[in-house]
């Protein structure tokens, strides 16, 4: 493994070589190019292609769209105001000079669906890489400032993202909009999340053979009693809190009522802001939505007859549309290939190809403001990742994201820091090593915490380290509150045949055996622990957010929130999604809404070379988890998802539990929360 990797860098080391001497510079590559001055204007309407083609074709602007557009009302979802900044790290510093886009007018297609991470990244040598949140929101912010684009369609199946991304999204098309963009969506499949996101879309076609599932909210949990009580094993969970109730998927066999009434709240929200998005959408009342969500699943005729979609016909039929009236159509992968990343089916040769300088490296040679963007996503757990490439990995490793913050506070030239929290905590020794250090670079430069889909627990103490707290109006987030405990496995040995015999000497010597529950002293002794992280987590909360004690104790409790809920109660500051975000740190380190930045992304994404270099100081086991993933794993929870469909919740459910495992003290989410 060692001689191939030494080969391989030598290859890399030459092709890099070779680049370097025949490339040009980018000043050279870039020089002179520029955009066109003309400009064309499209109709926001919910009519059909045609009128919005006929509309851009003589510029005519509609009374109720000079009146949203005056006012910046928003369709959907809630939208904040619409500015443009440059796209994230190597597309943003190539925006320097413009690239200019000449007749036909063009119409760009694009695909979403399926699972979108928070952020791609990550070399691999094997395999597509990962579709992110990130990709098409800076997809956007290129069809934003194309003036060739006259068009968007937006192909959309069924997406395995939470309602918090679907609304950032939206967000994203509400942009296109206000850019002058039309927006048509093409219904792929029946669910309710594509559709959501379709309302935010001038115009929604779908094809006859397909139905619209639109059915209202719901929230399910999964508890594991029984399953360990068939091998014997017996989970002793301590919460603080009454609302925290992590524990009880291992504890019960349903819902206690604190956390039946908690989860009443988030599924009540997330339906009233659905009936929202959809009756800003469709120009309804939400009486009207109600009604029809009552009424069941549509056929599409049906769906048409009640206006809830605007005409029927194949994806076809629409393009062969578009090309009838001379407009060019692209798909987004054909979009912008000399300028958008490569990589969804990369070779080895094709990465030795493309070695490159990093994006971060790129990104400060702009002449723009550099502005770090910190992405905190999945479990925070102590220590330090074995992955090879961190942009890749779906942890907050404690020891890696301190010297990550380290370098960002030493590097003048970046000017602020946006956190990117997806995450539902873990840790609580690490969440709160974390969120000093936040604290830390705050008093030098200025941070902004963007929520995702869940930032609750240990996700909301290190987003409540920054100045400032954007959540979406659907992110899980709040869960202050601790959970301790262990998995009693003495009866699964015993079924198993398996002796354990244990030597100690110390009151409290077996405290964390997993051969036997907690002793009444024990017990007493883990309550007075977990009463001292709560209280911590709670005089910080209150501190950072400007509260005393007691009013923060009242909200705390481990309850949870949506992002609506939380800024009514004063856990966030403001509700909107990442562009938000951006806005505001442009505010706070003194620019104005027009000005552009760079937004370099945290933890830097490796190039090959890099992570040739790391491998050779790695063993190949750790080389083979990080470029290659885990396949043992991989394929278990692959034919667990087969055979249950319930994979997300038993990833979560496992991952927590070895947290626990590691330390009996933890700011974790009540169990493993999927909002449809």
């Amino acid at each position: 493994m060692r001689i191939l990797t030494h080969l391989l860098l030598i290859v890399a080391c030459i092709v890099l070589f070779v680049k370097g001497m025949s490339a040009p510079s980018a000043d050279r590559a870039t020089a002179g190019k520029g955009r066109p001055a003309t400009k064309v204007r499209a109709q926001r309407t919910t009519g059909t292609v045609t009128n919005v083609l006929a509309a851009r074709k003589t510029g005519e602007t509609t009374a109720s769209e000079k009146k949203q557009r005056d006012e910046g009302t928003s369709v959907g979802v809630q939208v904040s105001v619409s500015v443009r900044e440059s796209t994230i790290a190597a597309e943003l510093a190539r925006s320097d000079t413009k690239t200019t886009r000449s007749a036909p007018v063009v119409v760009v297609n694009v695909s979403l669906g399926g699972e979108l991470a928070e952020r791609g990244g990550g070399v691999r040598f094997f395999g597509p890489r990962r579709r992110s949140l990130k990709d098409v929101l800076e997809l956007f912010g290129r069809l934003r400032e194309d003036t060739a684009v006259s068009t968007v369609v937006l192909e959309i199946s069924a997406l395995t993202v939470g309602f918090a991304t679907v609304q950032e999204i939206a967000q994203g098309i509400e942009d296109l909009k206000r850019a002058n963009k039309a927006t048509v969506a093409i219904l792929c499949d029946d669910s309710q999340s594509a559709y959501i996101l379709a309302t935010a879309c001038d115009e929604i076609v779908m094809p006859p053979s397909n139905a619209l599932m639109l059915v209202g909210s719901k929230i399910e949990s999964y508890f594991f009693r029984g399953l360990l009580a068939k091998i014997g094993a017996r989970a002793e969970v301590i919460h603080i809190g009454q609302y925290k109730s992590y524990g009880e998927m291992f504890t019960e066999d349903d819902f206690t009522t604190p956390a039946r009434e908690n989860m009443k709240a988030i599924v009540d929200d997330a339906y009233l802001q659905m009936v929202s998005a959809i009756a800003q959408g469709r120009k309804m009342t939400s009486a009207t939505v109600e009604a029809l969500i009552d009424g069941g699943p549509l056929t599409a005729r049906e769906a048409l007859e009640k206006r809830l979609v605007d005409r029927i016909a194949y994806r076809e039929e629409l393009m062969d549309e578009f090309r009838r009236k001379g407009l060019k159509v692209v798909s987004a992968d054909d979009y912008g290939k000399d300028s958008k990343p490569k990589g969804e089916e990369t070779s080895l040769l094709a990465l030795l190809t493309s070695l490159g300088k990093p994006s971060a490296q790129v990104a400060k040679e702009s002449k723009y403001p550099l502005v770090a963007v910190v992405y905190a996503v999945g479990p925070i757990v102590p220590g330090s990742s074995d992955r090879l490439d961190l942009s890749d990995a779906d942890e907050i490793a404690a020891d890696d994201y301190l010297k990550i913050l380290d370098e960002i506070e030493k590097d003048n030239s970046i000017k602020g820091v946006i956190l990117r929290v997806s995450s539902p905590g873990g840790s609580a020794l690490a969440s709160d090593v974390l969120f000093r250090r936040i604290v830390e670079l705050g008093k030098r430069k200025p941070v902004v915490a963007s929520m995702g889909d869940v930032a609750a627990s240990g996700g909301y103490y290190i987003a409540m380290a920054a100045g400032k707290i954007i959540a979406n109006p659907m992110t899980v987030t709040g869960s202050i509150g601790v959970v301790g405990g262990k998995i009693d496995l003495a009866g699964t040995y015993e079924k198993l045949g398996i002796r354990k015999t244990t030597l100690s000497r110390g009151r409290f010597a077996n405290i964390f055996s997993e051969t036997g529950g907690f002793s009444p002293d024990e017990r007493a002794m883990m309550e007075k622990l977990m009463r001292q992280t709560y209280n911590e987590f709670v005089a910080k909360a209150a501190t950072q957010r400007g509260m005393t004690t007691e009013s923060l104790e009242r909200i705390a409790q481990g309850r949870v929130y949506t992002g609506t809920q939380a800024h009514e109660v004063r856990l966030v500051d403001e509700l909107g999604g990442f562009r938000r975000a951006v806005q505001e740190m442009k505010r706070q380190i003194g620019l104005s809404p027009d000005d552009k930045v760079v937004l370099v992304a945290y933890p830097k994404e490796l190039t090959l070379l890099d992570v040739l270099q790391k491998a050779m100081g790695t063993n190949a086991q750790m080389a083979r988890a990080g470029a290659f993933g885990d396949p043992l794993a991989s394929a278990t929870f692959s034919q667990l998802e087969r055979f249950s469909g319930i994979t997300s919740p038993v990833r979560l459910a496992v991952a927590l539990a070895g947290i626990l495992a590691k330390e009996p003290v933890a700011l974790v989410m009540p169990f493993a929360i999927v909002v449809h």
